[in-house]
Formats: structure tokens, C-alpha cells, sequence
């Protein structure tokens, strides 16, 4: 009788884990046919498009560097002391790439007025485009809770790497993974010719 009922629910059991196994299986092997048409800020997965003005007052829209130029979105602000760290090696990684098709939007969450971004972007000798984001809407479509944060975009719109933190983008570590992101646009452009 004991022996019964332990080989009893040791089958139930067995059974559970099988079912479970066999649906993560299905999920795990059909959810990335499904990511090219879901937009979330995560590698692999087309980033949300959003639009946001510049400090000059122009509008910017992500989605109009797809198919031309890679994008590499850092989230920033000028009370930040990592984003005052970093911003130096973005702006030298923009100059080394700038001319192979990088773009950098820099989107400061600040909340202040626009002249403290302004001031930060000349102090800094920074020359990447700012944008704007003070209610933090595009900082939220991103599922961010900290900066800085960094994605770079390929230039078909797929997030290819997620920064959460400070990063030195002139390290070897940070040029290939720039490069790498230049280079899958240029291969997909060549595949689709």
C-alpha cells in the first residue's frame, strides 16, 4: 500500500516535470520567431521607437535611422556623476564612427531647465545630438530604473546590446561590440542586394 502510493505520486510528479519541460521547450524554441514583430528593450528584440525634441528644438524619431545608420541610445543626466564619466568616451567612440554610420542620441531625463543639458553638453565639449525627455516617458518605454543605460541599435532597428551602468566606450571591449553593430547592418544590407 505505501509502496503504492509513493510510485503513485512519484508518476504524478514525473508527469508534472514532463509537461513543464516540454512547454518551455515550445516556448523557449517558438518565442524568437515572435521578436521581430514585439518591441521591448531587450537584445534581440526591435527597439520601441519613440520621438523626442533636441535641445536645438528639432524633433527626432528613432525609427528614422532605421535602414541609413546604427544607434546607440544612452540614458543620462547632468546630476549623474557616471554619466559625467562616461560621456567623454561616448563622445570619442561618436567621433572614431560617426563616418561609418553611428548616431548617438544622448536622452537626458533631466527635469530642470534645458540650459543646465546646454551648459553639460559644452562643458563637456559634447557633439552628439541631446534629447529631451523630463517626464521620463521614453526612459519608462525602455523599462529603465537607473542610468546610465545604453543600447546600441543595428540599423535594421534590433537592439544588439543592453549597458545597465557606467561603460568606457573607447575600452577594446566596447569598440568591438560598436563595431559589431556597424558590421550587422552592413552584412544584412550585402545579403539583401
Amino acid at each position: 500500500g505505501e509502496r503504492l502510493l509513493m510510485v503513485h505520486l512519484y508518476s504524478r510528479w514525473f508527469s508534472r516535470f514532463l509537461l513543464l519541460a516540454i512547454g518551455l521547450s515550445v516556448w523557449v524554441v517558438a518565442a524568437p520567431q515572435a521578436w521581430p514583430k514585439d518591441p521591448r528593450p531587450e537584445v534581440g528584440h526591435p527597439a520601441p521607437d519613440f520621438t523626442l525634441p533636441t535641445l536645438a528644438g528639432k524633433t527626432v524619431r528613432l525609427s528614422e535611422f532605421q535602414g541609413k545608420k546604427a544607434v546607440f541610445i544612452n540614458f543620462w543626466a547632468t546630476w549623474c556623476a557616471p554619466c559625467r564619466l562616461e560621456m567623454p568616451t561616448m563622445e570619442k567612440a561618436y567621433q572614431k564612427y560617426k563616418a561609418k554610420g553611428l548616431e548617438i542620441l544622448a536622452v537626458s531625463v533631466d527635469a530642470g531647465p534645458k540650459s543646465a543639458v546646454k551648459n553639460f553638453m559644452e562643458e563637456l565639449g559634447l557633439t552628439f545630438p541631446a534629447l529631451l525627455d523630463p517626464d521620463m516617458k521614453v526612459f519608462h518605454l525602455y523599462r529603465l530604473f537607473a542610468i546610465p543605460a545604453s543600447f546600441l541599435i543595428d540599423k535594421q532597428g534590433i537592439i544588439r546590446f543592453k549597458e545597465l551602468g557606467y561603460r568606457d566606450w573607447t575600452d577594446k571591449e566596447s569598440t568591438k561590440m560598436l563595431e559589431q553593430v556597424l558590421l550587422v547592418g552592413v552584412l544584412a544590407h550585402h545579403f539583401e542586394a
